[in-house]
């Protein structure tokens, strides 16, 4: 489960690197990733370490995204 969840967030954070800004952007951790991992993307394993590094300060809906791995 875990796996799953955590390979959603990291899909839509490929989608932002790939241009689809628009679709992305609904995404709970679009502003996120942006804010503190722009520099990794579209590496997702680094972007999955900087957002985890960052959780405590992530937006709620995106802290709530690494809470439904487990």
């Amino acid at each position: 489960m875990m796996q799953i969840s955590l390979k959603r967030a990291l899909a839509a954070i490929l989608f932002l690197a790939l241009g689809t800004g628009a679709a992305f952007a609904r995404h709970p951790c679009h502003d996120d990733a942006e804010k503190f991992c722009s520099r990794v993307i579209p590496d997702h394993k680094l972007v999955q370490h900087c957002l985890e590094k960052n959780l405590y300060h992530l937006k709620p809906a995106c802290q709530a995204e690494f809470g439904k791995r487990g």
